[in-house]
């Protein structure tokens, strides 16, 4: 390509790329995607340590371990900018890029001790050019429910499973909704190890369906309602409804489109519906950006509450100090004035 033909396609650099050392060679040979490998007993390990976690320790990252036992491989599955990571990956010429970016992680300052492990840089290499599909903390979601005196959740959209996995720490029921059925056997799985041996006295209730489908009144009691919407169309899971047809997504959670069918078909009649069983003076919780709570309380009525800000997790390479990542994301709440229900 002639530097003329560069300046017609408005002066773009190419791609750079970094010739491969014998160790990240051999990872360019494959299309298998380099999946974390969590056993069991590191699971149960960390969802023990959960359990201790102090009601001040909002930021602890203990009990992710016991989440990615269950639903990892479905979340580097979820599309981003229109392709999934493990979509991305089977791709030669991207996995290339990937591994030149992750060698030079791996040679670099990144890797300063040099003890770094070959795979666990490639995902950070993964997570800083591509996609981070985040989990909320379990720790965040149970002291959430200890904090508004919870003894029976309600999640609308269960996602990825962080917010049941806190409630199993502490011992509290717990509802989940999710359109999801691929998370079906993922859930179960975890639920089954954490109530046996991880020795959980909660009872879990599950509903793979869409949430606005739900007949609330026959859920039964719950005093706390607590979940972390969809970005509207940001990360498209499997199964999920693109209420609003063929849209694009956003590069960001910053950058939300503010569709109107998704708000008006499911996220305002799931929250109203639930809202409607809630008992007088509890409290019905979202964790989203500032532009979904605008979208909302326009739709519906304002907050009667924001809670602390919800520091998002660092992002392994990121330069990015917490006051810069802060307030991105808060958790909204709005307080019930019905008593349709008694425990």
């Amino acid at each position: 390509m002639t530097n003329k033909t560069r300046k017609k396609r408005g002066g773009l650099k190419s791609p750079r790329r970094t010739p491969l050392n014998k160790t990240f060679k051999k990872y360019n040979k494959s299309s298998k995607y380099p999946y974390k490998k969590i056993t069991q007993k590191m699971a149960l390990e960390d969802f023990d340590k959960l359990k201790k976690v102090d009601e001040g320790n909002w930021r602890s990252i203990k009990g992710i371990r016991m989440v990615d036992y269950g639903t990892y491989k479905l979340r580097v599955r979820t599309k981003y900018r229109g392709k999934s990571n493990v979509e991305r990956w089977k791709s030669k010429s991207h996995r290339e890029k990937m591994l030149g970016f992750a060698q030079r992680l791996h040679t670099g300052i990144y890797n300063k001790t040099g003890k770094g492990k070959v795979e666990d840089i490639i995902r950070s290499a993964i997570s800083l050019a591509w996609s981070t599909i985040n989990s909320m903390r379990p720790a965040y979601a149970m002291n959430m429910y200890k904090a508004h005196g919870a003894t029976r959740v309600l999640d609308i959209t269960a996602g990825w499973g962080a917010r049941m996995v806190g409630a199993m720490a502490a011992d509290i029921d717990y509802i989940g909704i999710d359109s999801n059925q691929k998370l079906k056997p993922a859930y179960n799985k975890i639920k089954k190890l954490m109530n046996g041996k991880g020795k959980s006295k909660s009872n879990v209730k599950l509903l793979f369906q869409k949430a606005e489908s739900v007949d609330f009144s026959k859920l039964g009691y719950y005093d706390f309602v607590f979940t972390s919407p969809p970005y509207e169309y940001l990360e498209l899971y499997e199964g999920m409804e693109k209420y609003d047809g063929e849209v694009g997504q956003a590069s960001s959670g910053l950058k939300l489109k503010g569709r109107p069918e998704f708000y008006e078909k499911f996220l305002i009649p799931t929250l109203k519906e639930a809202y409607k069983y809630l008992p007088k003076g509890k409290f019905l919780c979202l964790n989203m950006p500032d532009s979904m709570y605008d979208e909302i309380k326009s739709r519906w009525k304002p907050a009667d509450k924001c809670d602390l800000d919800y520091m998002i997790s660092k992002r392994h390479g990121s330069t990015l100090k917490v006051s810069e990542r802060k307030g991105k994301e808060k958790v909204y709440c709005w307080k019930s004035k019905y008593f349709l229900w008694q425990k």
